[in-house]
């Protein structure tokens, strides 16, 4: 067998999704270009400004934590 017909056998549909990158297979089997390959601006706001909102959550947590912890050990020694 030549090299065309075992490379028609062994890429079928669902073997080569990768193999054509940007583009996603539809139900029809059809191929199509995907719409969005990057996030737009908007999201990419969204992005920044959910981390920074985590980020000092975070800061805050770890604040309460400490200041937990020192309660803690006075309580403790006062006892």
């Amino acid at each position: 067998m030549n090299e065309s017909k075992k490379r028609a056998l062994t890429l079928t549909p669902n073997s080569n999704m990768q193999a054509i990158p940007g583009k996603k297979r539809m139900l029809n089997g059809s191929p199509q270009r995907l719409t969005k390959l990057q996030p737009s601006s908007s999201e990419a706001i969204d992005w920044q400004r959910q981390y920074i909102v985590q980020k000092s959550e975070l800061k805050r947590t770890k604040k309460l934590n400490q200041y937990l912890e020192l309660e803690r050990k006075c309580y403790k020694s006062g006892l």
